[in-house]
């Protein structure tokens, strides 16, 4: 293949020499005649080349050769086999996988991201240190109003559970609180049954993004919304759940 694409690319120049004339000047193709020549030696190249998809890729001879022996010696060499093994299948003991798999049953690998069911508070789940987040209780509205200027509605057939947290500086100095870099997600279960996450809002007393400063032993009172049906007409239980840098915390409200 190598040496008709030699023969085409010579017999390509001496025609070009022979049609030019002795002393004189080449001919000049076209702009026409210039595409189509690129276009024939382009797809002429491309349909022998079978690493076309790898891109540009530039492989030394000996390299290459090397590569094809040591192939080819590959397959002339045959693994013998193991003794015992041919025509004897009680060589190799059985594994009894059943027996394996209740023994791996019992010792289940954690996941990456674990759940923790777990009496452990906001804060804690949060790990503000010794800043204490407290729930403070739960309310339903079609609106929530923190100002004039701040306010949540409820889009049509639903309306909003608010879930109080007061976050209290339980030190002796002023400390900074940037929840929103910590990136946690909030969703809390109703009543056992149905599950919400919380609303991403731009209130600033929004728990899942609050950023402030404290000053010592102040307290501050933030929110957490959440859209349920309108058909829930009373909360009677709730179980918040956080999860943060890959670990679950279940709360139990």
């Amino acid at each position: 293949m190598k040496g008709s694409k030699m023969k085409i690319a010579a017999t390509l120049v001496a025609a070009a020499v022979t049609l030019g004339g002795c002393g004189e000047a080449l001919y000049e193709m076209t702009p026409e005649e210039q595409e189509a020549v690129v276009s024939y030696a382009s797809h002429a190249v491309a349909k022998f080349n079978n690493f076309q998809k790898d891109g540009e890729v530039f492989v030394r001879k000996d390299i290459l050769e090397e590569g094809t022996d040591t192939q080819e010696k590959a397959q002339d060499v045959q693994t013998p086999p193991e003794d015992g093994a041919a025509g004897n299948t009680d060589a190799a003991p059985k594994t009894d996988d059943s027996q394996d798999g209740a023994e791996n049953a019992g010792s289940p690998s954690a996941p990456q991201g674990q759940e923790t069911e777990s009496s452990s508070t906001i804060g804690e789940a949060l790990d503000l240190g010794v800043i204490r987040a407290d729930f403070m209780g739960s309310s339903l509205c079609a609106t929530y109003e923190k100002s004039a200027s701040y306010a949540v509605d409820a889009p049509p057939g639903s309306q909003l559970l608010v879930l109080n947290v007061k976050l209290v500086n339980q030190s002796s100095e002023d400390l900074a609180i940037d929840i929103l870099a910590m990136t946690p997600a909030f969703s809390v279960t109703v009543n056992g049954e149905y599950t919400a996450a919380a609303q991403t809002t731009i209130l600033p007393n929004d728990l899942s993004t609050f950023q402030g400063s404290l000053l010592a032993g102040e307290s501050g009172d933030t929110v957490l919304l959440f859209e349920i049906p309108q058909e829930i007409s009373a909360v009677s239980d709730l179980s918040l759940k956080v999860t943060m840098n890959g670990s679950q915390n279940t709360i139990k409200l």
